[in-house]
């Protein structure tokens, strides 16, 4: 995690390299930092809430979560099917 002083100058950098204000811009890098703290447990539940909402059917969804997390930003272990099921409903 950053420490304040680079939050700050990271939101500066932004502010003065793009069309951002000072408030979106320090929005954006909160946001940006939330999404990239996702363990993940996190990932495959935000996942597969959006390709349930895609009508994606279970079997294709836990077979995608798969490969995806292997490529994901965290090293994520190999997950069985169970595994990603437990993840998902407990």
């Amino acid at each position: 995690m950053l420490d304040p002083g680079e939050l700050q100058e990271l939101v500066g950098y932004l502010v003065r390299s793009s069309r951002l204000s000072a408030t979106e811009a320090h929005r954006l890098v909160h946001e940006v930092l939330g999404f990239l703290q996702d363990t993940p447990e996190d990932f495959v539940r935000r996942r597969h809430r959006a390709l349930q909402g895609e009508g994606l059917p279970n079997a294709a969804i836990f077979e995608r979560l798969s490969r995806e997390l292997s490529g994901w930003r965290f090293r994520a272990p190999t997950y069985s099917e169970r595994q990603i099921r437990r993840m998902i409903y407990g």
